[in-house]
């Protein structure tokens, strides 16, 4: 992060009705460049489920009637090539004790599928409902921690999911290494081999301590530093670059603040970020966070740079192509490729051109960076500002194939070329804040962006 403090404010993001209504506990994942949301809660239980297309700053909302969860709050959601898991959430009940709380749904299909119920005699082998766990991906296998089971407690069990094999597996550190211990309202990252575990609660006391899962020792270890957030609960975590950004959360039956801290995982540093914020901004509590940018994590097995053959001819560091802030993507490129990949003979340099014609409001644009290598149309990613260019990220080769049939689907025949747009660094991201607690008075869901155009 190079010892620099960000100053970044918060802006309302763009979207156009019908929308969400506003809530709380529920779960957001990005998966292929849309927003995906299910549940939470409002003045009750939600089982709405709702994808947000990030280039038309539209939602939609989704079939979940058959096979889908019930409504759910505090669950957890995480994407592995282009199918969504959704776990846990559910109402504390007899029913749900027998019953493993894990639904699939798979983007290219549009299906859901629901795990069977686990017999009596093998409980044990999968976890039971619960609430307020951390989810994580690391590789092929999804991890839970902890949880709260209603009246019967609060969990420390660890397990893990394998996505290959639709197995859950219980997860038994060393009998040396103590561990986190019983929460729930904490958060979770992944960041190389560790998984990074801070804050909730502990009976009823609020934390502050950090905790590093090793995936290659299979142990725990505490991280203690002199500074940092306060104890909080309800918060959310996410990875950029090499840090864990924590935002928001509070004390129970308090209010909650509205703080963004920064960990540095190789200088074990914590750092408070300036914020400044608008009349209408409220900090948040039990909230989701969302980045958009190739320096944000969006998989575990995620790299956030460009790939290291797609080099500036001129500076010799990774770039990307801004696009003017009132042009828009053009039908298939006008009848011209809109880049141009060179052979291994010719260069190892890719060349990309920006296109004229009126763009609709708002306009920070970044292809998603993941895993997945499948070229798909609806990779593309942007999210909104209106006082910024929009920039066009590509993090492989084949979601530039992908950038080429969503811009086919976005413009139309009367678009004309452009001179080219001089590259910028690849220093700018957007930092999304969807939901939380309070709700606004506004019916639409809370949604607020923030820019990091350097940390």
């Amino acid at each position: 992060m190079k010892g620099k403090t960000a100053h970044g404010s918060w802006k309302s993001a763009p979207q156009k009705k019908p929308s969400p209504c506003n809530r709380y506990k529920h779960a957001c994942i990005i998966c292929r460049g849309f927003i995906y949301l299910y549940g939470g809660r409002n003045t009750t239980g939600l089982k709405d489920f709702w994808r947000y297309n990030i280039v038309k700053n539209e939602w939609e909302m989704l079939d979940c009637s058959r096979n889908g969860p019930e409504e759910l709050e505090e669950h957890s959601m995480v994407a592995y090539k282009g199918t969504l898991y959704i776990f846990g959430g559910m109402v504390d009940s007899a029913f749900t004790q027998g019953k493993t709380p894990l639904w699939i749904y798979d983007t290219d299909s549009a299906r859901w599928t629901e795990c069977c119920n686990v017999p009596a005699e093998t409980e044990s082998s999968a976890p039971a409902n619960r609430k307020g766990h951390s989810a994580v991906v690391y590789r092929s296998s999804m991890y839970i921690y902890g949880g709260y089971f209603g009246i019967r407690g609060i969990s420390q069990e660890f397990w893990a999911f394998c996505f290959d094999t639709r197995k859950w597996s219980y997860v038994s550190p060393p009998s040396h290494s103590t561990g986190p211990g019983p929460r729930h309202g904490h958060s979770a990252v992944v960041y190389h081999t560790g998984m990074y575990l801070f804050g909730g609660l502990m009976g009823l006391s609020e934390q502050k301590d950090l905790w590093k899962w090793d995936f290659v020792s299979s142990s725990w270890s505490s991280i203690r530093t002199s500074q940092g957030p306060p104890p909080v609960v309800g918060h959310a975590s996410i990875v950029f670059r090499d840090s864990m950004l924590i935002f928001g959360g509070g004390i129970s039956n308090s209010s909650c603040n509205g703080d963004l801290w920064n960990y540095n995982f190789h200088m074990q540093t914590w750092k408070k970020h300036s914020c400044t914020t608008k009349a209408s901004f409220s900090p948040k509590m039990y909230h989701c966070i969302l980045g958009v940018g190739v320096d944000f994590q969006t998989t575990s097995d995620v790299t956030s740079t460009f790939p290291s053959h797609w080099k500036s001819k001129q500076k010799g560091h990774q770039q990307l192509v801004a696009i003017p802030k009132h042009t828009r993507f053009c039908n298939y490129f006008c009848q011209q490729p809109a880049y141009r990949a060179f052979s291994n003979e010719e260069s190892t340099a890719m060349e990309m051109k920006t296109f004229s014609s009126p763009l609709e409001p708002g306009g920070f644009g970044a292809f998603q960076t993941t895993s997945e290598a499948e070229p798909d149309p609806n990779r593309a990613t942007s999210t909104l500002s209106k006082d910024e260019p929009l920039r066009l990220l590509v993090s492989s080769e084949e979601e530039t194939c992908a950038a080429a049939q969503v811009v086919g689907e976005e413009g139309g025949p009367s678009c004309q070329h452009v001179p080219t747009v001089d590259a910028v660094s690849s220093d700018t991201n957007v930092l999304l804040l969807i939901g939380g607690k309070p709700l606004s008075s506004v019916s639409e869901i809370s949604f607020w962006q923030m820019e990091f155009d350097s940390l």
